[in-house]
């Protein structure tokens, strides 16, 4: 009886230490879900901008390929009837004939090489149609050559000042030496209007001549300005 008791106890026991066991043993956990951080993806880089351009007008001046003045002091030549000298590029140069008040003025830069240039009053000059007053005459030579060479400008204008008389409204009357199919020499002549006149002279724009009589005439332009002649090479 007792050993049966003993049994029993001993049963009852150990399914209680068991059991004990089973309920200590510990809980599995759920596996944790991992989220992941989100991924920072780079900001786009701004488009470049490009500043508009201004587009040239048809106003606009074209720049000016002549260098920078020089900054050497004119050449002034003043004699009653005739002035012979050399000029070139630089400086500019004033030409006056003081007996009638004739003036021609050589800009810089308006010469490409240096030249021998002859101003001069010429009583035995070739008279222009409808031509008024004192004839004048104006070479260039490039020594030791004697002909007349051709001037042509480089940009800015050569002026011719001219006493104006009694003519009421001046132009210029400029001849050319030339020679006929025949070769016989003849004077072509252009007319030109003033650039501006006051009371007693008129101003004239000239951009080439080669060995030229000038002289104040009542005929009308056939010209706006003398045109700029090709230089002699």
């Amino acid at each position: 009886m007792n050993h049966r008791k003993l049994v029993c106890l001993y049963v009852v026991s150990v399914g209680a230490i068991v059991a004990a066991g089973c309920s200590s043993t510990p809980k599995p956990q759920d596996d944790a879900v991992l989220t992941p951080a989100p991924v920072k993806t780079a900001e786009p880089m701004p488009e470049p901008t490009v500043e508009p351009t201004a587009e040239p007008t048809a106003d606009a001046a074209p720049a000016s390929t002549l260098p920078p003045p020089s900054g050497r002091t004119p050449l002034i030549e003043s004699k009653p009837e005739t002035i012979t000298g050399s000029f070139g590029a630089t400086p500019a140069a004033k030409l006056e004939l003081t007996k009638e008040g004739a003036v021609f003025r050589i800009p810089e830069y308006a010469l490409n090489e240096g030249l021998m240039i002859t101003f001069t009053l010429d009583k035995k000059g070739k008279k222009a149609k409808g031509g008024a007053g004192s004839i004048y005459r104006l070479t260039a030579q490039l020594p030791p050559a004697e002909e007349a060479r051709t001037v042509a400008t480089r940009g800015p204008m050569f002026t011719l000042v001219l006493p104006k008389g009694t003519v009421a409204a001046p132009n210029l009357a400029m001849g050319e030496q030339k020679k006929d199919d025949k070769g016989k020499d003849i004077v072509e002549w252009t007319v030109i209007a003033p650039k501006s006149t006051d009371d007693k002279t008129a101003t004239f724009e000239l951009g080439g001549f080669t060995n030229t009589f000038l002289q104040i005439t009542s005929e009308a332009p056939t010209a706006g300005a003398a045109p700029a002649a090709s230089p002699t090479p």
